[in-house]
């Protein structure tokens, strides 16, 4: 009798076991078909200060720096200051005067690296409260 049960237990468990690897199977399924695509993406729109933001076309190069919350003309190294950069269809956070700089670390954003990196279309500074999200038009 209790042989049975143990057949019977095992059985649960390899049910169980399948259930758990279909349903995983079918969430990463369903995760990459609901991200956009690589050619979606046109635009880097820059938030910083007080909900204040700034959007700019991926093929532009600029530099931006913003200080305290405001974008300036020229970085001088003071506290909370940042400065992005945009070139070639990427956006990295080139310096940023934060505690640890884990925003420098986060890499250069772009339609080839928005799906291998941990935050997506983000780079954030939460220091500083300076976010770069990498957007598009219609996905």
């Amino acid at each position: 009798m209790e042989r049975q049960t143990d057949k019977k237990r095992q059985y649960g468990n390899w049910i169980i076991t399948g259930a758990a690897i279909v349903f995983a199977a079918l969430a990463v399924v369903v995760c990459l078909l609901l991200r956009p695509k690589a050619g979606a993406y046109d635009r880097f729109v820059i938030r910083y200060g007080d909900g204040k933001s700034i959007e700019i076309p991926a093929w532009e190069t600029r530099t931006i720096v913003i200080r305290d919350g405001e974008i300036v003309e020229e970085a001088t190294g003071a506290d909370a200051e940042n400065i992005i950069r945009i070139e070639n269809g990427e956006a990295w956070m080139e310096h940023a005067n934060c505690p640890h700089g884990e925003c420098m670390r986060q890499g250069r954003l772009s339609a080839e690296t928005v799906r291998t990196r941990p935050l997506g279309t983000w780079i954030v500074c939460a220091p500083h409260k300076v976010y770069i999200e990498f957007t598009g038009g219609a996905q």
